[in-house]
């Protein structure tokens, strides 16, 4: 069977308040894992939607996102200032989600960099965006240079570690 068709063949969802078991576990990342990137959306003061990507994005449960962000970000300062963020997560073969919820910092300054916070976000609602046939044939990926694999798992670590 190929992927598509498996993707067919799986139980569509449309709306849950967590993480389904195959979202968390993509989200999860073992071996601090950089990839799949997912996309964090938030809004301006003005009301200008702005998204950015991370990698640094995990699961700590099923109702808890977790992330590295710098602090000068416009991400930082949106999340900072009202808390509302849509996560957008694209996986093979077949998951396409919008997460949204709400961030709060945790951790101001990382150990690894002070220009670096850790945010969490409660997951209010995760909903599904995949067609019900059709397949995802990639994600977004990111590599990390050798001379800084060090310090991306260093600050995973850190993410992962509270």
């Amino acid at each position: 069977m190929s992927d598509a068709q498996g993707a067919q063949r799986k139980a569509y969802w449309s709306k849950a308040p967590e993480l389904p078991e195959e979202v968390f576990a993509v989200l999860r990342k073992p071996d601090r894992a950089i990839n799949p990137i997912t996309i964090v959306a938030t809004v301006d003061p003005d009301g200008t939607p702005r998204t950015a990507p991370f990698g640094s994005l995990r699961a700590a449960t099923p109702r808890l996102l977790r992330l590295a962000c710098l602090r000068y970000h416009d991400t930082y300062a949106n999340l900072r200032r009202n808390g509302r963020a849509t996560v957008a997560l694209l996986a093979p073969p077949d998951i396409a989600v919008s997460i949204t919820g709400r961030a709060r910092v945790v951790k101001e300054k990382v150990d690894a960099n002070e220009q670096i916070a850790i945010l969490e976000i409660d997951v209010e609602q995760v909903k599904n965006d995949m067609m019900r046939r059709g397949a995802i044939d990639s994600a977004i990926q990111f590599s990390v240079p050798e001379d800084l694999a060090g310090f991306y798992m260093t600050l995973i670590d850190e993410v992962e570690g509270m």
